[in-house]
């Protein structure tokens, strides 16, 4: 084996060795194998429930610091160029009710006077799953000034939305094997091997 990990039981103590190293974690006593697995499992998924949304929250951070930029810079394009060549487009970055622990969207948005505003659609890839990313055709009629925030910033945002997908589907396969683990154990019916009927 590649790496060399024992195991041990005791009195409620699990003790793991993998390379030198030594650790041992208070647990409530399992009984058996199982229910050590079944131990270990739910910790390995609150730790990662736990600093994911510590590194969601940081992502997010970044993405509202360079939200403040590009409106900055919108704001002062807008002052400094006549109405034809200011622009429309800003980006928000917001947590929805919907969303899961953390998570949160970076969404551009055309703005059509004061109190109207269009939300643009990132569309969807072969497979039919929205994508991560604006496209060029997302945005439309775009100022050159416009194209180079766009430019300067989509793609990070496209980044930062990846990772959340990722991070998501983490938290969807350990919701799975949680269910897994609580599941009873299916029996075998050798009896269907004697009925023609059974698959």
């Amino acid at each position: 084996m590649g790496r060399n990990v024992i195991e041990t039981i005791m009195g409620g103590n699990w003790m793991c060795e993998s390379n030198g190293e030594q650790a041992v974690e208070q647990q409530t006593e399992p009984k058996t194998r199982q229910d050590w697995i079944a131990h270990a499992l739910r910790d390995l998924n609150a730790e990662f429930i736990s600093r994911s949304i510590a590194i969601l929250d940081a992502m997010q951070e970044e993405a509202e610091a360079s939200m403040r930029q590009y409106i900055e810079k919108m704001l002062n394009a807008q002052r400094a160029y006549p109405p034809e060549a200011r622009g429309s487009i800003s980006v928000r970055v917001r947590r929805s009710a919907k969303s899961g622990p953390g998570m949160f969207q970076i969404e551009w948005y055309r703005v059509k006077g004061l109190k109207r505003t269009h939300y643009l659609k990132r569309g969807k890839d072969r497979d039919g799953k929205i994508r991560h990313g604006y496209s060029i055709r997302s945005f439309g009629h775009l100022t050159d000034w416009e194209k180079d925030l766009i430019d300067r910033h989509e793609p990070r945002f496209a980044q930062l939305r990846t990772i959340q997908s990722h991070l998501s589907h983490i938290r969807m396969r350990f919701r799975l094997i949680e269910q897994e683990v609580q599941a009873p154990l299916k029996t075998m019916n050798f009896a269907s091997l004697d009925d023609p009927n059974e698959a």
